[in-house]
């Protein structure tokens, strides 16, 4: 998978985050954390992705090494075919060995130039690809990591909402009960006067 695959799962868990069950009066929402956790897991599987990508630059790097020798070893046969055709002429033998000496040089510096700059860029291609695999890597956990710790205060404060809810439903319950008695005894305070007047008529 690609980077812009990793891309494509953050936005999908950012959309799940935007399309959650909000709280009433509260800025939280709810989401379904098994699905957060399962896009989570796809982004971390995305990772050894990019680093197969970065180990095919560093082959194909590989392959500017490869295409630097053939070349050089084309140079020589061309300088090889140059110094036979040079040395069929026996006063131009000492001028034959001081061209083949001259190409071979040159030959053997831009070989070792091409090399070194392979190298470098090998190098420099590797150090970079490590490093965006490794910021991708790190910035996947660090919002993986923002997201859970979201979802957790949210489920905390949702569950104090519930006690809360429930321990005010309980002292309702026992203030009811607690009321009831007192108007029994009310009314049966009000019927001992009637019947007392009563008797005296």
């Amino acid at each position: 998978m690609t980077i812009g695959s990793i891309y494509k799962l953050l936005d999908k868990l950012e959309m799940m985050i935007l399309k959650g069950i909000p709280v009433p009066f509260t800025p939280f929402v709810i989401v379904n954390h098994e699905k957060v956790i399962d896009v989570l897991d796809k982004i971390r599987a995305c990772i050894p992705s990019e680093i197969q990508e970065a180990h095919g630059i560093i082959k194909r790097s590989e392959d500017i090494q490869i295409e630097a020798q053939r070349r050089a070893e084309n140079i020589l046969i061309e300088a090889k075919e140059k110094a036979e055709r040079i040395l069929s002429e026996s006063e131009l033998l000492k001028a034959v060995h001081s061209e083949a000496e001259r190409i071979r040089g040159e030959v053997i510096a831009e070989v070792e130039d091409l090399r070194r700059k392979s190298l470098e860029e090998t190098g420099a291609i590797r150090t970079k690809s490590i490093a965006e695999s490794t910021a991708i890597r790190e910035g996947s956990d660090r919002y993986a990591e923002s997201v859970l710790a979201s979802l957790d205060k949210n489920l905390s404060e949702m569950q104090n909402i519930v006690r809360n809810a429930q321990d005010h439903l309980s002292r309702t319950k026992v203030n009811s009960m607690d009321y009831m008695p007192k108007q029994s005894n009310f009314l049966e305070d009000e019927e001992e006067p009637v019947a007392a007047y009563k008797v005296k008529r």
